[in-house]
Parts: C-alpha cells; structure tokens; sequence
C-alpha cells in the first residue's frame, strides 16, 4: 500500500544526494513495494530513483507502476532511458503500455526500438481486445523435432536469460507448427544424441489466438499449467499465455461479473477504490439506479391498487417487508449458484427444464421451513392487531405464510432460469440477473401477497 509518509523522506535524499540510503531502500523492497512508493512521485524523481538500480531491476519495477504513471514516464524527456527499459520489459508487457499510449507518443517510441523488436509490438498490438492474441507474450523459446538433447541445450542456454519461461519448450516442425511440449527437467535428464522427438509428448493443450481471454486463462485453471500456448487457425505457434497472467484475467473477469451483478457498468478499473474519482463511481451506478428506481415506482402503483385490503387489514403492511426480502434472498441465492455453474461450464442452456426441477424442490423445502416460521412468528407476536370480527388472526397468519411460501419458490425458479434465458438471448446474465431479479420479485411479491389474501379472505 502506499505510505505518503515516506514520500517527502525520499525527495529529501534526493536532494540531499544522499545515495547510500536510497540505494539500501531499493536493496531491501521487493520491486511492487518499490512501486508503490514511486508512484507518488513525479516522473522525474523516479526516473532519478530508478538509475540506482541494473536495467532488469528497473523494467521490473517500472511495470508494477500504475499505468497512467508508466504512461506519463515513457513520454518525458528521457529518451535514452526509455529505449532500455522498453528492451529489458517483458513482451506482454511492453505491448500492453503501448496500447494505453496516445498513437504520436507509440509512433515516437516505436522508432527507438530495434525492427524485431518493434514487429513483435505491433503485431501483439493488432490482436482484439480481450483475446488470447491481446494478452500473450512472444518470450519463449520452441525446438525443432529434429533436434538432439545435446544442441537443445546449447540453445536454451543462449535464449534462457533473454525469456520470461522455459519450464516449457515448444516443439515445432519445419513449417511452424506446434506438434508437442518437452519440460526442461527432462530435457537436462536425457542422453544428449537423444532426439527432442523421442521425448517430446504430443498431447499439447493450446489455445487458439481469437479465443476469449478468460477461456485461455480457466484452460489454464484447469489443467494447472504454467504457460499456454496460442496458435493460429493453421495451428502456427504465435505466442504463449503465463499462469500469472491467467490469474490477472481471473481477478480482472470476477471483479467485473461482481459489478455486473451488482447493476455497475462500465470495464474493470486498473485504479484502487480511493484512487478513481467519486465521479467516475457514480457514472457507473447512476443508470442502473435510475431504471430500478423508476421500476420501483410500478410496486407503488401495484400497492395503490390494494388500497382497500390495507385499511381493512393493516397487520399485512407489517409483513410485507418479510415477503420481499425473502423472495430477494432465496431468488439471488439461486441466481448466484446457477450462474456459477455457467461461468464454469458445469450448466449448459439445454439444461434448463433439469434446472427448474431442482431449483423447484430446493423452493418447496425453504418455502416449509419460511413458511412454519412465519405462521407462528404471527400468531405468537401479532395477537395485539387490531383485526376485523370477521377474520381470526389464524386465518391471518394462513394466508401470510401460504403467499410466503408461492414467493419463495417462484423466487428460487424464477431466479434460477434468468441467467439461462439471458443466454438465449445473447445476453450477459451478469447484468440481468441481479436488476431483473430484484424488480420482479418486488412486484410480483406484492401481487401474489394480496391476491392471496383476496382469495383467502374474500375480500
């Protein structure tokens, strides 16, 4: 977390020119400290701060930086500085920064860079937004089928300093194709005239360069890699995906999934909570709000039309807040579980009728146990009401745990098959769940509260 406090300390030493102690601070912080120190700072008390350190060193801190911090960086005025940070970045890394930047700034940056180098972000840079392509690094090393243990070695000696893994090595033909994976282990264990083929195992799990980023990284979940390869539609090697990124992606889908579920638009923020702007919140919520509120207006109308049940039957005023947070829980509780099951692949659309099934019998065990309670928490806490001559408070406490009861298990199905139809529909089932839910179980509880007690009571 970032400390202020320290913040002054270190332009003092700055100032002071008091190296040894800066030096020992950068010695002793794990770089994402580092970072987050330097972050307060201006660009070019970091820049100045980060010359204290070997090239690796700085790109490594450099990419803990936020991004809007990395962007006003890279920018500046230091030219030299930035063509070896941007060398000595990892692949993955360096093009995302470069997506972030103003197309003159990326231009300029470009030129500084070799024309391997400056290929590679260009064509990690092309890939859509949230694929498997957009996301991947080119830092990896492949063999060639025909090659001995003995030469493989020779080459992952020369490449392995300049590459972010090589617990993996990719194995291709002669055309680029990707046709197995060999591990370094037992790569250094076998006889070096053995061929890369003999070892090799061919049953290689990849992923295609157009997939959805999150089918890449939940691959990876599944299978417990440490780097996923991307291939093209030719099955060409293009790049490879690592378990730290696959856990950024986790992170950066369930957090959006969350705010979806929770009626917030908008993308996955890159700042902490204190760090966007209550502006920024609210542009995110307001809609959402605004159209629950408006739908929220539809119960009132619905209530209206009871209007004479209520004076005649007050104590059903008292119970109405108990049918709708009751129907409101058992509803997300189901819609929560179901959409889990989709988000892992466990549900499928054509699952449907077995869904309500379950979600129907799990509705008739709570509606028992919600609706027992609540015909005695009547009849036991309610005998002070003012009741008419012509109703008994049994019958009272009947019709109010029986419309309980319908609520619940509607509730739980209707909340249950939601997720399902948004998929039908081609729709987020994150976003609808949570508002969709919320509005109709409000309104529908209300009618099913007073229509049973039109029929129960005669009214």
């Amino acid at each position: 977390m970032k400390n202020p406090i320290l913040i002054p300390e270190l332009r003092d030493l700055l100032k002071t020119n008091n190296y040894e102690i800066l030096k020992s601070f950068l010695d002793d912080h794990h770089e994402k400290e580092i970072a987050e120190y330097l972050g307060l700072l201006n660009p070019d008390e970091i820049w100045k701060i980060l010359s204290f350190v070997n090239s690796y060193k700085r790109a490594e801190i450099f990419c803990y930086l936020d991004m809007d911090v990395q962007v006003n960086m890279v920018s500046g005025r230091h030219k030299r500085d930035i063509t070896e940070l941007l060398m000595q970045m990892s692949h993955d890394d360096r093009a995302d920064l470069f997506q972030h930047l103003k197309s003159n700034v990326a231009d300029k940056l470009l030129v500084l860079l070799p024309l391997k180098e400056r290929i590679d972000v260009i064509n990690l840079t092309s890939y859509k937004a949230e694929t498997a392509g957009a996301i991947m690094t080119t830092d990896y090393t492949t063999l060639n089928e025909t090659v001995t243990v003995g030469n493989a070695i020779i080459k992952i000696r020369m490449e392995a300093p300049s590459k972010e893994t090589i617990y993996y090595i990719y194995v291709t033909n002669n055309l680029g194709k990707l046709i197995g994976f060999v591990s370094l282990r037992r790569i250094i264990l076998a006889d070096p005239d053995q061929k890369i083929k003999e070892l090799m195992k061919s049953d290689v799990i990849f992923t295609h360069v157009d997939d959805d980023q999150e089918v890449a990284a939940s691959v990876i979940e599944e299978y417990d890699l440490l780097a996923l390869p991307v291939v093209d539609y030719k099955n060409r090697l293009l790049g490879i995906i690592t378990y730290d990124d696959a856990i950024d992606i986790i992170r950066e889908e369930q957090t959006e999934d969350l705010e979806k579920l929770m009626a917030i638009r908008g993308g996955v923020e890159e700042k902490s909570y204190l760090d966007i702007g209550a502006y920024v919140h609210f542009k995110k919520r307001v809609l959402w709000v605004i159209i629950l509120g408006v739908l929220g207006l539809v119960s009132g109308m619905i209530i209206s039309g009871f209007k004479d049940i209520l004076k005649s039957l007050i104590i059903l005023t008292f119970y109405m807040p108990l049918l709708n947070s009751a129907g409101g829980n058992t509803g997300s509780q189901s819609a929560t579980v179901v959409l889990r099951a989709i988000t892992l692949k466990e549900l499928f659309p054509e699952d449907f009728f077995r869904v309500i099934k379950k979600e129907f019998s799990i509705g008739l065990m709570l509606c028992v146990c919600l609706g027992v309670m609540t015909y005695l928490r009547v009849l036991l806490f309610s005998n002070n009401q003012d009741i008419p001559s012509q109703f008994t408070l049994g019958t009272i406490a009947f019709l109010i745990s029986i419309a309980l009861s319908i609520q619940v298990i509607g509730s739980t199905v209707f909340g249950s098959v939601i997720p399902i139809i948004a998929i039908k529909l081609k729709l987020d089932p994150a976003v609808i769940s949570s508002p969709a839910l919320t509005t109709v179980v409000d309104m529908a509880g209300i009618t099913i509260y007073f229509t049973t007690a039109k029929l129960v009571l005669g009214i």
